[in-house]
């Protein structure tokens, strides 16, 4: 017993030494992770990635997120207002009419539709195709996408309407996949779009959708048509096809693209338009607001147009992106937080 009660001290020295050795080794590491990757960082290093830990990186990366957030939401054009703050990492879309828009809070995982008018947070359906495939018609009507093969295929999927207000799906009928006559479309598919009550067009994804009058009621009614399945479709303008048969039937359609890449968005009114050159009154040659805040620069130059407001007061939009680290050879990046912002209208 008294030879247990002479080692004990000696226990307590060796497992001391081997804890005093083991913090040696490893608090240089740290010490040497989290400078180094400072200085790489700093510098926009592409050794960063060979260098520091995932961990490290992320973490200082954080770091720098929470540093640049708040002085990003003041660091603003001006004649802007911050709609949505740098921090919560937001992820916007707009919808039509400008009443409100989506948002997806990377930060905080919230999904909402934000009422530009009250500022209140509507929630939305919990529908698993919202979030990665839905394009919104209206404030109550959202396009889940389908997939690019047809049915039987691996992966099919088909194109639905999810209803805002009850949180229900409405497959639509695809033309595209409609029997052809004698090799071609047949026109007698036309009926779905004229007995229509709500047509909506969207050019970059040639695309029209016909929903019938009472289409919650009849959902075998409502229909999606392709650009590709009409004659020329596929060597034409985006939407050109679509927006001259909608013509001819005479049937009023809504554009529901926001893209300016592919259509003038007009505002609520009709009264401006909003291009990759700007903002412009109608008929007008002179942007009220220059296309640097609406064509979508990178490095963070310019902005990118998301969507009318409601009230023709001005336009929501984003600052064009911007990052710690662009890695051009291993294409690692940090994006820098950027607010949404509404930017006010001169008047004219």
């Amino acid at each position: 017993m008294q030879n247990l009660k002479e080692r004990k001290p000696l226990l307590f020295k060796i497992l001391t030494g081997v804890v005093l050795v083991i913090m040696c080794c490893l608090l240089p590491k740290i010490v040497f992770d989290w400078g180094i990757c400072r200085v790489l960082v700093d510098y926009g290093d592409w050794w960063l990635d060979s260098v520091c830990p995932d961990e490290v990186v992320e973490q200082w990366y954080e770091n720098l997120f929470w540093e640049d957030c708040a002085r990003q939401d003041k660091q603003i054009p001006p004649n802007t207002e911050v709609l949505i703050s740098a921090c919560t990492n937001p992820e916007v879309r707009g919808v039509p009419g400008g009443e409100v828009l989506f948002v997806h809070e990377a930060k905080t995982g919230e999904i909402y539709l934000l009422d530009l008018r009250t500022g209140e947070k509507k929630q939305v359906p919990d529908d698993p195709l919202l979030l990665e495939r839905g394009i919104f018609l209206s404030s109550e009507l959202v396009w889940l996408r389908g997939s690019s093969v047809g049915p039987g295929a691996n992966g099919y999927r088909p194109h639905y309407i999810l209803d805002l207000t009850n949180g229900q799906r409405y497959e639509l009928l695809d033309l595209t996949l409609a029997p052809l006559k004698n090799g071609d479309f047949d026109i007698q598919n036309y009926r779905y779009i004229k007995s229509a009550e709500q047509v909506f067009l969207h050019h970059s994804k040639n695309e029209l959708i016909a929903l019938a009058p009472n289409f919650r009621q009849d959902p075998k009614q409502n229909v999606i048509l392709s650009q590709y399945s009409l004659e020329f479709g596929a060597n034409s303008e985006h939407g050109e096809v679509l927006v001259q048969l909608m013509r001819n039937l005479e049937v009023n359609y809504e554009i529901v693209d926001l893209s300016l890449q592919y259509v003038e968005v007009f505002s609520p009114t009709g009264k401006y338009i909003a291009s990759t050159d700007g903002i412009f009154l109608s008929g007008a040659d002179t942007p009220l607001i220059p296309g640097e805040y609406t064509r979508g620069y990178y490095a963070g130059k310019g902005g990118s147009f998301i969507s009318w407001y409601y009230d023709e007061s001005g336009i929501v939009f984003t600052q064009g992106e911007y990052y710690y680290i662009q890695d051009s050879l291993y294409g690692s990046h940090f994006p820098l937080p950027r607010p949404i912002l509404k930017m006010k209208l001169p008047v004219p």
